[in-house]
């Protein structure tokens, strides 16, 4: 009995090190005593640490597919390869253009497919019903004003944020 208390406690210490975005915790159960006497089977519980969700990777390529210059500043339309972006991925890419770039931006919007970027530069007023449909589908995120990060489309719960928070 102790020697299984010793195992768990030392199973949950070494889960309590790993860092949260390295484990991903999985659970088994196995029996640990199968004999036929009258004692009764006990079970033990393993608990692995693996990592974290491969498929949310971060946005590590982008194309500047239209650059415009305004008098507020740079208007960027930007194409990634469609992929499980999460909102924190999608903001990180923002921020990157906003701090990489050596003039100021007024305007960024982030797509995941070519056609749908190109129905997005239509007005608003002027698309096809399909038109705003992709756009609704593939339409990721944009920078507004030069300081605020607005997720649309498939994002837009995640509402607004500021690019200095």
């Amino acid at each position: 009995m102790i020697r299984r208390f010793i195992v768990l406690t030392v199973a949950a210490i070494a889960l309590a090190a790993c860092s949260p975005e390295e484990a991903e915790l999985t659970t088994t159960t196995t029996l640990a005593d199968t004999t036929t006497t009258a004692a009764p089977a006990t079970t033990t519980t393993t608990t692995t640490a693996g990592s974290a969700d491969p498929a949310e990777p971060a946005i590590t390529e982008y194309e500047v597919v239209v650059r415009t210059s305004t008098a507020d500043g740079e208007v960027l339309w930007v194409l990634i390869e469609p992929g499980d972006y999460n909102d924190i991925d999608l903001e990180n890419l923002i921020r990157e253009l906003v701090d990489e770039s050596d003039t100021a931006l007024f305007e960024v919007n982030v797509f995941d497919d070519a056609e749908a970027l190109e129905a997005g530069r239509v007005a608003e007023e002027a698309r096809t019903e399909e038109e705003q449909a992709l756009v609704d589908e593939h339409y990721l995120v944009a920078l507004v004003d030069g300081a605020i990060i607005r997720f649309e489309g498939p994002f837009a719960e995640f509402g607004e944020t500021a690019v200095g928070s």
